[in-house]
């Protein structure tokens, strides 16, 4: 009864499905007919063969009637054999009137109708399958294979049912037209079907074995993408989903790797098929995602000794079938050309920059990074040894091979050493003590060393270092030549080499050192010489590298690799100092590399150097500006060594490089980014070595904190005068950093010298020693010098606008007039300023030396045309007599009183007289006579501000 049923059932939607059909059927035949009617009207019947040739220009073309909307639908194969009618005159365009818009909402039906209602039939037929079988469990309906059975069978009948209707006549008319979804629907219910019932029998019912379970999934996944090349992509994401699902549907009590990836490199392999065939981009991104996630999975669980070696050969030919779109992808060859660079990107070479690549290009490079770090896992859970060490160095081979092959690949190479650095920097070597070797019970050395005095494995770590190095260093000399992408491979064979040997000197430095030691170096008499010798040798070979590829100079990249092997060697060099070298010494080695390559940039006429040198000057400022470990060196020498010696080679090699000529063959037009951070880190160091300097000398040690009013004072001065420097010097002075820097550290001058001389250590609540000398003493140091130095650099050197200008000078004076008040508080207190009474000549001195102050100004005022000074004389003038009449009236007593008065009325009569005398006004009713010449006093303006530079 039931299977009587389920005919029916299928019966009833292939009656409906046939009516679809023939529906469809007959508007594609009425489509035909207006087609060939209005084809036929526009011909023109019997004309002559003259008719086809060239109309006269003075003979007028008739107009055509346009052509109605059927026009524009293709003619299908079966029109093909129809005799073609005669060719006619193209008529003239003519204005059609615009197409009208049609309504969102009739899309929106539309798209409904054609394509999401087939897919949701196609679901709910799937579903109904599955309710089906519940309903049949349920009630006890039929057994449990009958019930998988008629699910297998409905699943194929689907199956078929799709790929018969996508090829009936009329359903390829339809699909010519607009996208078909009916066929790929009904493939896709039965595909869930199908994979459904084969689940439940293996998972509800256990019919089928864990293999056979599995071998069916699996059979059912392939058949799925096989479909996807006649039925859509739809069908192959189907496929590739249920392929990778499949492993964890059907667990195994006892998995094993080689049957797994096995089977996982074939669902790849059919995937990279697709494709390849069909140029679907988005399924390649899928199927990395499933190749990439299952080593991942075992890795994590059911990982056992052994499973490397076929792991490993899995992640070598995945990534082999995902790099075969790109090498045999039918792309142009030619690499494309980095992007166009502004700013701090020119200083970058070509081969850093972010470029434009083919979907096929960029799924390759990602599967290559993915299937790099899990490689590196390989070797990880292997511990390092033989069959991981060996895949991973195929991975290398398999990414230099492609990218030599393909060269818009080529930067898989790199990913490839990237992935090598990877795997080997947690390689964990044995501790070494110094002393003899640690015993086990039976007298033997727990440490296993050859005769040379290397543990064994610490001699393999070496030698697969070494390995490695070779590969790449001697692969990427090979792979430059004739190479598109020279430069690439000149950088792989100089610089991977140069890591490896960095990675090998650390780790082994870490083995061998004492654990006390929190920089450890390597200790051991038979290695302490034969690391700065590897380092050596190296740079003499990059060396040598550059002699064949200077005579090839002239072909594309060849700069940029004679670039390379330089940076490398360089480097290798750089690194054999640091072998050798201590602290501030190491510094200055890697410093001196700057003005090497400035001059071999100089002598060579190789642009191409100055990225190198941009990142070597970026790592010494950062060694040197950041490096909290300077301040344990120990002495007062190598500060001056070791800022002063970088400072002069960075200067030296910013005036190299921008009297070098430039790309097009002109001196003196190469200043660009890397000269400007040159000139700016020998204003840093300079900076750097003079303020540690004075807090070494002051404090005994770099640790300590400035905490004295005379060593922050000497800070101060050495930004002032520095500044001051930069302003003065002409040739230096109009230099962007020049003009920026003497700024920044006036600035910073300007905030110590408020906030620290003036608020936190003034000496009046501080009580800090001031000396006991009149004048020159330590308040002369914290408050007149740097006054004195701050207006002659204003004078040098005046702020852009106005008021900057008028707002200037008020430190200066405040400065100034501090110094005054400390100094007779001195005189009267001694020289610790922590007493509390005041005398009557105190104050009174307070009252005379600030009205003289006042007095000075306004005589330097008015001689020099400062107005602003002449101003600030006037109000300190005015608050002096404020604190004549409302203080020294009632608190001075005797010839203290009077004196203060008496000096009072003479300065502002002397005052009053001053400005009569030097700025009076001309007499309108005054005889003309003849006026002698103008002295400097006579002429002068009156509010100027820092504008009359006499200089």
């Amino acid at each position: 009864m039931e299977f009587v049923v389920l005919l029916l059932i299928f019966g009833f939607l292939t009656h409906r499905l046939d009516r679809r059909l023939k529906a469809q059927e007959a508007e594609i035949a009425a489509l035909r007919g207006r087609l060939d009617k209005a084809l036929a009207g526009t011909l023109l019947p019997d004309a002559p063969q003259s008719a086809t040739t060239v109309t006269s220009a003075e003979t007028p073309v008739p107009e055509a009637e346009p052509l109605p909307e059927a026009v524009g639908e293709p003619v299908f194969a079966s029109d093909a054999e129809e005799p073609a009618p005669p060719a006619m005159p193209v008529p003239p365009p003519q204005p059609t009137a615009p197409a009208v818009a049609r309504p969102g909402w009739r899309e929106l039906e539309e798209s409904l109708a054609s394509r999401w209602l087939i897919w949701l039939g196609g679901g709910t037929m799937a579903l109904a399958a599955a309710f089906f079988i519940k309903l049949s469990v349920d009630h006890g309906w039929l057994g449990p294979s009958v019930r998988v059975a008629l699910g297998l069978l409905a699943g194929f009948g689907l199956m078929v049912g799709g790929e018969w209707l996508r090829r009936r006549p009329s359903q390829r008319a339809v699909a010519a037209l607009r996208p078909d979804y009916v066929p790929p629907a009904l493939t896709a219910a039965g595909l869930f079907t199908a994979f459904a019932s084969v689940y439940g029998g293996f998972a509800l019912f256990d019919l089928f074995a864990p293999l056979v379970a599995f071998a069916l999934l699996a059979a059912l996944s392939l058949v799925g993408i096989g479909l996807s090349l006649l039925q859509g992509p739809f069908i192959a994401a189907l496929g590739l989903v249920a392929g990778y699902v499949t492993p964890i549907l059907i667990p195994s009590d006892h998995p094993d790797a080689w049957g797994l990836f096995a089977y996982l490199l074939a669902l790849n392999g059919a995937g990279m098929a697709v494709v390849l065939y069909r140029g679907w981009r988005w399924l390649g991104w899928g199927a990395l995602a499933g190749a990439a996630l299952w080593p991942l999975i075992w890795m994590i669980d059911p990982w056992r000794s052994g499973d490397e070696l076929p792991t490993g050969l899995y992640l070598l030919l995945s990534s082999a079938l995902f790099l075969v779109p790109a090498v045999l992808g039918v792309l142009d060859q030619t690499p494309p050309e980095p992007a166009p660079a502004s700013g701090w990107r020119t200083a970058l070479p070509d081969w850093i920059r972010r470029k434009q690549r083919h979907p096929a290009d960029r799924l390759a490079m990602m599967a290559m990074r993915v299937f790099g770090v899990l490689a590196a896992a390989v070797t990880w859970l292997d511990s390092h040894e033989s069959v991981s060490l060996i895949v991973l160095g195929l991975f290398a081979l398999l990414a230099m091979v492609a990218g030599r092959r393909t060269e818009r690949i080529a930067g898989v190479a790199w990913i490839a050493a990237l992935a090598v650095l990877l795997a080997l920097a947690p390689w964990s070597l044995p501790y070494v003590q110094p002393g003899p070797p640690p015993l086990n019970a039976d007298g033997q050395p727990l440490i296993v060393a050859d005769p040379a005095g290397l543990p064994a494995e610490v001699l393999r770590f070496l030698w697969v270092a070494a390995g490695f190095a070779a590969l790449f260093g001697i692969g990427g000399f090979i792979a430059l030549w004739n190479a598109r992408r020279a430069a690439l491979w000149a950088s792989i064979s100089a610089l991977v080499p140069l890591a490896l040997l960095t990675l090998a000197y650390a780790q082994v430095s870490v083995a061998y050192a004492p654990v006390t030691l929190p920089y450890p170096q390597v200790m051991t008499p038979q290695t302490a010489i034969g690391w700065p010798a590897a380092a050596l040798a190296l740079a003499a070979l990059l060396v040598g590298a550059t002699t064949p590829l200077a005579r090839h100079r002239h072909r594309p990249g060849a700069s940029l690799g004679l670039a390379a092997f330089a940076a490398g060697a360089t480097g290798a060099i750089a690194l054999g100092a640091t072998m050798t070298l201590q602290e501030a010494w190491l510094t200055v080695a890697l410093a001196m590399q700057v003005p090497v390559l400035a001059w071999l940039e100089r002598q060579l006429a190789l642009r191409e150097l100055r990225g190198v040198t941009l990142l070597v000057a970026v790592a010494v400022l950062v060694r040197l500006a950041l490096n909290p470990s300077v301040l344990d060196y120990e002495g007062y020498g190598w500060i001056a060594y070791g800022y002063g010696l970088p400072a002069l080679g960075f200067l030296v090699a910013a005036r190299w490089m921008r009297s070098a000529p430039d790309g097009q063959g002109n001196a003196g037009k190469s200043d660009d980014l890397v000269v400007m951070v040159l000139e700016a880190g020998a204003l840093i160091f300079t900076t750097l070595m003079l303020s540690l300097g004075i807090h070494r000398w002051m404090a005994g040690s770099l640790e300590e904190v400035p905490s004295s009013l005379a060593e922050v004072a000497l800070h101060t001065l050495s930004w002032l005068g520095l500044a001051l420097l930069l302003a003065a010097d002409r040739r230096w002075s109009t230099r962007a950093v020049a003009v920026w820097g003497r700024r920044l550290l006036v600035l910073l001058a300007a905030a110590s010298a408020f906030f620290l001389h003036l608020l936190v250590l003034n000496p009046l609540w501080n009580f800090e020693w001031v000396g006991t000398w009149p004048v020159v003493n330590r308040l002369l140091l914290a408050y007149g010098a740097p006054a004195v130095l701050l207006l002659v650099y204003l004078w040098y050197d005046p702020p852009p606008s106005r008021s900057l200008r008028s707002a200037a000078p008020v430190l200066a004076l405040l400065l100034i007039a501090t110094n005054l008040a400390l100094e007779i508080r001195r005189a009267f207190q001694g020289p610790v300023l922590d007493g509390y009474e005041m005398s009557d000549a105190e104050w009174y001195s307070y009252s005379a030396g600030f009205l003289l102050f006042a007095v000075a100004m306004l005589v330097a005022g008015i001689r020099f045309g400062w107005g602003w000074m002449r101003h600030a004389g006037l109000v300190l003038v005015l608050a002096v007599v404020a604190k004549v009449f409302l203080s020294d009236m009632s608190d001075l007593e005797g010839m203290y009183r009077v004196a203060s008065f008496l000096g009072l009325g003479l300065c502002l009569v002397g005052t009053g007289w001053l400005y009569q005398r030097l700025l009076r006004p001309p007499s309108a009713g005054a005889p003309s006579e003849p006026e002698p010449p103008l002295s400097p006093v006579d002429d002068l303006p009156t509010d100027n501000l820092l504008d009359q530079r006499t200089h």
